[in-house]
């Protein structure tokens, strides 16, 4: 299948580029044309002849345009959201600027909303399609402290979930999301002291990683399309939705 994972450099998404390559489907993704994205987006394309690396800026408008009028030259099977510009951790409620809720959702909720809208026209035409979303164990009970801004666009990204489920059905699409907790990555790194009580509270003693989660995304490509609107949490149970 020609599978799309934006955000493919790193974390998640570069464990999903890896192992979705190595099962022979054709894998486009994303990545910031930064000095250190740049030469992890060409080794990979060095290492995966069935690897397409394509650069998008989800702070600029006319990049996220760009990439989408690539886009439908791809023939997608299935969309990865799995980009999320910003760092989970910010700030209490009261101490952000109205203007930073306006900002996080337009460089996070309208760049996947219109690459999702142009998977979704592929797909129609095609009567067969996967979307899988990353979204966060945070969206489920109470959030952690500082959360505010990424649980909330994330909350917002998997109701979105919902709807593409209600109105894109018929079209044989599905729409799936995934709620990990905390994995230990660039994106998201805490003190080594948190980090170990972290491990020491966990109830398999080890924290999620990467691969882990990996392994569901592939879950989802590979599953029937009788598998749909399902919200997976990786949590070892310590949340459940």
């Amino acid at each position: 299948m020609n599978i799309l994972i934006t955000g493919g450099t790193s974390g998640l998404g570069k464990a999903t580029v890896e192992l979705l390559a190595n099962d022979g489907h054709y894998i486009y993704f994303s990545y910031l044309a930064t000095e250190e994205f740049t030469s992890v987006a060409n080794e990979l394309e060095k290492t995966y002849s069935n690897v397409k690396a394509v650069s998008l800026d989800f702070c600029k408008e006319d990049s996220v345009d760009g990439f989408c009028e690539q886009m439908k030259d791809w023939d997608l099977d299935v969309l990865v959201n799995s980009t999320y510009v910003g760092r989970p951790q910010t700030n209490y409620f009261h101490k952000l600027e109205p203007t930073e809720f306006l900002k996080a959702f337009e460089i996070n909720i309208i760049p996947t909303v219109k690459i999702t809208q142009t998977a979704v026209e592929i797909m129609k035409k095609k009567k067969f399609g996967k979307i899988i979303n990353i979204i966060t164990e945070a969206v489920i009970g109470l959030p952690p402290m500082g959360y505010t801004l990424y649980a909330c666009n994330k909350a917002y990204l998997m109701k979105l979930s919902d709807v593409i489920n209600k109105e894109y059905t018929r079209y044989n699409i599905t729409s799936n999301c995934i709620l990990p907790a905390y994995m230990q990555t660039n994106f998201a790194i805490v003190d080594e002291r948190i980090l170990e009580q972290m491990e020491k509270t966990h109830p398999l003693k080890k924290l999620l990683t990467v691969d882990e989660v990996s392994q569901a995304i592939k879950f989802f490509v590979d599953a029937s399309q009788q598998v749909n609107g399902v919200k997976l949490p990786i949590n070892a149970g310590t949340l459940l939705l």
